[in-house]
């Protein structure tokens, strides 16, 4: 029997280019299996959710309900406040509205259209503290019925030992979605957050990283076309706005009292 009749049978692991080829595959399926895990994970359980959710952010503004007018010069934006579930920051808040702290005063910074910083002396991001701005500290208020969903307004000056802080500035939260559709990926966010709350993110859109952190003492209920076009500006390197965004005046009023008002 001649060699080709029965050729002896070759070693595919002495093969250089096989060796490559499986190389590059084995890297190919880690690398799918790392993306996998971590979209899982990402989509997770999150730790600390509470049982019951009553989504009040959700509902219409009743007519006695408080809220807060902001008049900016891309126009005015209203938001009902939330008392009973942020006392300490509403007191705080309601004091700084009626000593006209906030007239004037600027949104300094524009992050990728997924929120915005107000409520700020300066527009400046680098130069936001300083001799004019309180500089009040109080203890994050995290209420089980409050999260940040697009038009959000949570208070946040930053954290130190694992705990976060509010203070006179605040954000305006608008969708994680404008930078990246799959953070709002509707499975992964009802694996995380459960169907009733992970499919309200889905729905309304918001940020959902800032979830159980911060003072969530507000939400948007008129003014859309004003909240969409500030938070559509144009912003520098820094995240400044390449034009100043100024609040020109702040008020406190009730729900029923501003029905029907046009700007």
């Amino acid at each position: 029997m001649s060699e080709y009749e029965n050729p002896r049978k070759a070693n595919p692991l002495k093969n250089k280019a096989f060796m490559r080829y499986l190389g590059i595959s084995l890297v190919a399926i880690f690398v799918i299996i790392l993306f996998l895990l971590f979209v899982w994970i990402a989509g997770s359980r999150q730790r600390g959710l509470p049982d019951e959710i009553n989504l009040i952010q959700l509902d219409e503004p009743a007519d006695d309900a408080p809220v807060a007018v902001f008049e900016t010069n891309y126009g005015t934006v209203r938001a009902e406040l939330f008392p009973d579930e942020t006392p300490e920051y509403y007191r705080y808040f309601k004091s700084l509205v009626e000593s006209g702290y906030y007239d004037g005063t600027h949104f300094c910074s524009v992050v990728d259209s997924a929120y915005a910083i107000g409520g700020t002396k300066s527009p400046d991001p680098e130069s936001t503290i300083g001799e004019e701005s309180d500089q009040t500290q109080l203890k994050a208020e995290v209420s089980d019925d409050l999260w940040p969903f697009k038009g959000a307004i949570c208070s946040y000056i930053g954290g130190r030992w694992g705990k976060n802080y509010a203070g006179s500035s605040f954000i305006f939260v608008n969708d994680v979605t404008v930078v990246n559709s799959a953070y709002m990926d509707e499975d992964a966010l009802k694996r995380a957050y459960g169907d009733e709350l992970g499919g309200a993110f889905s729905e309304h859109g918001g940020v959902p990283n800032f979830s159980m952190k911060y003072t969530v003492f507000a939400q948007v209920y008129d003014g859309w076309d004003a909240f969409e076009k500030i938070l559509a500006a144009e912003s520098l390197e820094s995240t400044q706005p390449a034009e100043d965004i100024v609040i020109e005046r702040v008020y406190l009023s009730t729900a029923g009292e501003e029905r029907g008002k046009t700007e």
